[in-house]
């Protein structure tokens, strides 16, 4: 027996975090807190216990009724933090589970202390798919990005609110942080920490993220107001900048509630306030917002977690470095578009829709979902818009369409989607394909140019993967890296799926072209050629292609797509080092040249905002594409073959 599966376990175990090791990074903020309290009894020791009893005494029912409320709406907010984490990390679960997850891990984390460990482990025990790792990950991220929340919301209100001048100056600074931040999340760059990805919140989540925080943090702080005696001599106006810093240190301190760090900082602001009477609001303030959110959620956490219940609208997991089910291989070859052969390059998703056999390719960018081209399989009543829909608002991104047809961008339309043109797609009939006519004289003078070379042709069948992949490399270098997203990337696993050819001169490979197979359509994908390539090898590689797809009856090729007129035009206005990133010369030449029929691609998405972004986002993701993962093996054994017409 193998010993590398109990390897393979004992590194995942290694890899769970110990809840002992997460109780000794709160240690920290317990002595912190201890120190806080000690200054805080340094105010408070004067203070006659029976005045703070007796400003308790005099609250209205009115007042606990209003800070419930208040509390309750608070919580709403918090509820929500979860389920934006679980989108912002893609990790399926049911958005209402991953609320309830959160706000139970808020409710008791924030009232026991030990924040990290408290709602890591609250998180771990209310949803049984989340390994105790990916708890730790959802516990700090909800953290990060509250604190994000807090500071844009802090700074807004530090500009609208009387506030010492210190204060309104740091708000005034803040105004240049905040929009590099936002910009930084617009752009989304790669952040790589001691070899980690770090993914900033996209442009929605940002803007949700802000939102919810600003009804959290206001609405606690109100119920504070609400409960602060008059003889404190606080207005609502003077007491929210102020309860915003003391929040946010609290949070910061870790111990149980803020202990300490809440009342030293609230109490050295409010020097003119009454201490008995502010501390009277605080105390009532921890009851309503702190004491009995945490009774109730320890009734739901005893009573444990719900059945499991995934989320519908998750596209389906495809494992990196594993071979494609056999169902969705199956379908993917009866597709209508071979391009659906993208799922085989490891960083797309599948969108199931009726059956395993019925969906679409899904490509990813910080902001977007975008299918990639038509469903395959027969799409019943525009069950792909809807269903592409589901799954973008589950991970927090914008719904795009990419490259379909006219059907798909009529049913968009219908649907309120902004709809624009975008690209210009060239597709022959490879069974009536001739060379003999006056359209593709330049396709035959390219021809006899590489025969006059010595070029032979030839289909591969396995072997030359060193040579091809080092011809893939030299081009990659010398064109500035591989375009991405909806473009086909070499590895040897991805071609291996494909229908490639081959172009020798002089004994050596210089050129290799690889097509995406399916029943009905081959589509162009890769095109590389070693600089050593004599003129017209890749026409003649095209043209080989052509006529065995002819032989074998496939009754489409496409030619792959170039931009529209119109991309054309606006690429032609930019400045020259992003005109040049954009171009992709002699491709449009190439292609007219096969004298191919021309089909126009749309692009859509729910506004003319998101249809801008999307461009945008798709642009750099094809250009400056990030690192690819493993590539899915095929084994074309195991996949339908064309009988030769």
């Amino acid at each position: 027996m193998s010993v590398f599966p109990f390897a393979r376990a004992a590194a995942q175990v290694r890899t769970q975090p110990s809840p002992w090791w997460l109780a000794l990074r709160q240690m920290p903020a317990l002595l912190l807190a201890g120190g806080l309290v000690f200054l805080l009894w340094g105010r408070v020791d004067e203070v006659d216990p029976r005045a703070v009893l007796q400003a308790l005494g005099a609250l209205a029912t009115w007042q606990w009724a209003a800070a419930a409320g208040l509390t309750a709406l608070s919580f709403w907010a918090i509820g929500r933090y979860d389920a934006l984490v679980h989108q912002h990390l893609a990790t399926g679960c049911d958005p209402r589970e991953a609320g309830r997850a959160g706000l139970l891990a808020i409710a008791l984390g924030q009232t026991a202390g030990f924040g990290v460990l408290t709602g890591t482990l609250v998180r771990w025990r209310m949803l049984p798919s989340v390994t105790l790792a990916r708890a730790v990950q959802i516990t700090l991220s909800v953290s990060v990005l509250f604190l994000i929340g807090w500071g844009f919301v802090s700074l807004i209100a530090f500009l609208l609110l009387p506030v010492p001048p210190a204060l309104r100056a740091l708000a005034w600074a803040g105004l240049i942080v905040l929009p590099v931040f936002a910009g930084l999340c617009l752009w989304q760059p790669r952040i790589t920490v001691f070899g980690r990805d770090i993914r900033l919140p996209n442009a929605m989540t940002l803007t949700r993220l802000v939102g919810l925080t600003a009804v959290d943090t206001l609405a606690a702080g109100l119920c504070l107001a609400v409960l602060m005696p008059p003889e404190a001599g606080v207005s609502v106006a003077v007491l929210l900048p102020v309860f915003l810093i003391a929040f946010g240190a609290g949070m910061l301190s870790g111990a149980p509630g803020g202990m300490g760090a809440f009342e030293v900082t609230l109490l050295a602001m409010l020097p003119f306030a009454a201490t008995a009477p502010v501390l009277a609001g605080i105390v009532a303030w921890r009851v309503v917002y702190y004491t009995v959110p945490a009774l109730i959620a320890l009734v739901f956490l005893a009573r444990g977690p719900l059945p499991d219940r995934p989320s519908t609208t998750t596209p389906m997991a495809l494992e990196v470095g594993r071979p494609l089910p056999a169902r969705l291989e199956a379908a993917m070859y009866r597709a209508g578009r071979a391009e659906a052969g993208l799922l085989r390059q490891g960083d797309k998703a599948f969108l199931p829709l009726d059956s395993a056999a019925e969906g679409a390719v899904l490509g990813r960018t910080g902001h977007i979902l975008a299918m990639i081209g038509d469903p395959f399989g027969p799409d019943r009543d525009g069950a792909g818009l809807v269903r592409l829909q589901e799954a973008a608002w589950a991970e927090g991104r914008l719904p795009v369409l990419y490259k379909v047809n006219a059907r798909m961008a009529a049913q968009a339309r219908r649907a309120g989607w902004a709809v624009a043109p975008l690209a210009m797609e060239g597709w022959l009939r490879p069974t009536e394909f001739q060379l003999d006519i006056p359209a593709r004289r330049q396709l035959r003078r390219k021809i006899r140019k590489a025969e006059a070379a010595g070029v032979t042709l030839a289909e591969w069948h396995g072997g030359a993967t060193a040579q091809m992949a080092h011809i893939a490399a030299d081009w990659a270098t010398h064109r500035g890296g591989e375009r991405g997203f909806s473009m086909g990337r070499y590895s040897a696993d991805y071609v291996q799926s494909q229908r490639v050819f081959l172009a020798h001169a002089q004994g050596r490979l210089v050129a290799f072209l690889t097509l995406h197979e399916a029943r009905s359509e081959w589509t162009l994908d890769l095109m590389r050629a070693g600089a050593d390539a004599p003129d017209g090898t890749m026409h003649a590689l095209l043209a080989q292609a052509i006529g065995q797809a002819g032989r074998e009856g496939v009754p489409r090729l496409s030619l792959a797509a170039l931009p529209h007129r119109w991309l054309g035009d606006l690429t032609a206005k930019l400045p020259a080092p992003l005109r040049r990133a954009a171009e992709m010369p002699g491709l449009a030449q190439f292609k007219h040249g096969f004298a191919p029929h021309w089909e126009v691609l749309y692009a859509a998405a729910p506004s003319r905002a998101g249809l801008a972004l999307a461009t945008w986002d798709i642009a750099r993701a094809i250009r400056w594409p990030g690192p690819l993962p493993a590539s899915r093996p095929t084994d074309r054994r195991e996949r339908p073959q064309r009988q030769a017409a």
